[in-house]
């Protein structure tokens, strides 16, 4: 299939058979405008959507919709998405549960032997953006030479804690038992997230929360863009009700728990994490609270600011992060 800026998701998901798998594509079954910006906002996604739903509109109706999700890079990851599934299998469930049929994995391995990345998308813990924090990011570090997976963890009614940290622990584990099939090795592996999804990386590079407490091997480097991070003052209110559960968003034990700035220790991975300094979603504070405790545990990290308010970049290209991922991986190279 050729993907242009005039494709759908609902064309990509039908013309491939994936209406058992369409959740691992379309990131919202329905858009709640109500919840989106101000009047103004609104009024301009009402012309822009026309009553559609998510998977009915086009990719350039999509970036216009979500203007910090560049069109380019989704067109190029979903496209790359497409070369990789008329190749072989892509889509892989985790759990045998049937409870948790919401999750899986996608996988892209690298032509050779390599180390790899599992990528957390974000979506405030309602829905898994892949198309636009998932996709193009596995392809890009396919073109540097390393292992791609893109988790769909459990969002929205399912996303209660510690569920989507359950489905992280599963998807290396699953990893780590099929290295022969990914052609992967099992250890230096990195673990990148972005916004609620860089939340869920970030925790499991915690021993409270992550690696250490499922008994698997510590992530060599975590890649964070504009994460939520703190469960506290600052954070970002609608994924902190998600995961924790409205009736627990006042309990200051749970509340600290999950407050990632409050869980590192000196054996936290070493980090690179950026984000836009007018960040309109996810405040700026957050890194900021990440990046002290680092420092005070002497945890190695890179930490880049960008001006204004963007939220969701992803890739970066055309943005003032461009090329963020290659830093990044530099970075993860030389720890």
């Amino acid at each position: 299939m050729k993907i242009t800026k005039d494709t759908t998701l609902e064309q990509f998901i039908t013309g491939y058979g994936l209406q058992n798998k369409d959740y691992m594509i379309d990131p919202m079954s329905e858009i709640d405008i109500n919840l989106l910006g101000d009047e103004t906002y609104q009024e301009e996604l009402c012309k822009i959507t026309h009553g559609k739903n998510f998977r009915q509109l086009t990719l350039e109706e999509i970036s216009r919709m979500a203007p910090d999700w560049k069109l380019a890079p989704m067109q190029a990851g979903l496209q790359f998405f497409a070369d990789r599934m008329e190749k072989g299998k892509v889509f892989y469930d985790i759990w045998d549960d049937e409870r948790k049929n919401v999750t899986g994995l996608t996988a892209f391995p690298a032509e050779k032997k390599s180390r790899f990345v599992l990528i957390c998308p974000g979506g405030g813990y309602l829905n898994v953006c892949s198309i636009a924090e998932g996709f193009p990011l596995a392809m890009e570090m396919n073109r540097l030479g390393y292992a791609a997976f893109v988790l769909q963890y459990r969002t929205a009614e399912y996303a209660q804690q510690p569920a989507p940290q359950e489905d992280a622990a599963r998807a290396v584990q699953f990893i780590m038992e099929h290295a022969d099939e990914f052609h992967v090795e099992t250890d230096g592996y990195a673990v990148m997230g972005f916004s609620a999804g860089g939340h869920l990386a970030a925790s499991w590079g915690t021993e409270s929360l992550g690696w250490k407490k499922y008994g698997l091997p510590r992530p060599a480097a975590m890649m964070l863009g504009y994460p939520v991070i703190t469960m506290g003052e600052k954070t970002h209110a609608d994924s902190r009700a998600r995961l924790l559960g409205e009736e627990h968003v006042r309990d200051e034990k749970l509340r600290n728990l999950y407050s990632v700035e409050q869980q590192i220790t000196g054996k936290y991975p070493p980090s690179f994490i950026w984000q836009c300094a007018a960040d309109a979603t996810v405040p700026i504070e957050n890194t900021r609270l990440l990046v002290r405790s680092l420092e005070e545990k002497n945890v190695p990290h890179v930490y880049e600011v960008f001006p204004g308010p963007s939220h969701g970049w992803g890739l970066g290209t055309g943005t003032a992060a461009e090329g963020w991922v290659e830093r990044a991986v530099k970075f993860w190279e030389e720890v």
